[in-house]
């Protein structure tokens, strides 16, 4: 006789059942962060049990990592170009903004990370928009009245800021845009 394991799938691919279950808990961290979401809510939006949930992560804390982890090693299309520093740091925060506009949880789900001050920091650490920028920001030659990781995180935290604001219906986004590339330009010290 066979014996299943509780919450293990039943049929399907198991790959695409966990990639369910990470874009439902995005959806639901981003929404009400760590505290605030269950992994009842999160099985339910994946369209699976908490059985199959538990399965594929082991706990709520474990599928908060990976979702940090996917978050942070997303690939992010990144361009700087220009011929001053101001010109690429303005295109590549431009560029940055267009990304977390086409995918509105992120912002959200990076902002509800920063303020929680949470052990599950160093998810967000490896930040690959914080690397890139950083990495800007150095080629440039400019020299930045904070260290160039830590200009990028300041950048990526009034970005995100701006992006949550602007889904949240308060502002225009175009107006916003050109705030957030002129504050980057301004914590830079390039303005």
């Amino acid at each position: 006789m066979y014996k299943r394991h509780v919450g293990r799938p039943r049929g399907g691919d198991p790959g695409e059942t966990r990639r369910a279950i990470l874009d439902a808990a995005e959806g639901c961290f981003a929404a009400s962060g760590f505290a605030g979401t269950t992994t009842r809510q999160v099985a339910a939006r994946a369209g699976v049990n908490v059985a199959t949930l538990h399965y594929h992560f082991g706990s709520k804390e474990e599928l908060y990592r990976s979702v940090l982890g996917a978050v942070a090693r997303e690939d992010v299309p990144f361009l700087a170009k220009g011929e001053t520093p101001a010109e690429r740091l303005s295109s590549a925060v431009e560029a940055l903004w267009d990304f977390g506009a086409a995918h509105p949880a992120r912002p959200r789900l990076r902002l509800f990370q920063r303020l929680s001050g949470s052990l599950f920091s160093a998810g967000l650490l490896d930040d690959r928009r914080a690397t890139l920028l950083a990495q800007t920001l150095a080629e440039t030659g400019v020299t930045t009245p904070l260290p160039p990781d830590e200009t990028a995180r300041l950048i990526l935290a009034l970005l995100d800021g701006a992006l949550v604001l602007v889904e949240d219906g308060h502002g225009s986004a175009i107006a916003s845009r050109a705030g957030v590339v002129a504050a980057a330009l301004r914590v830079a010290g390039l303005l």
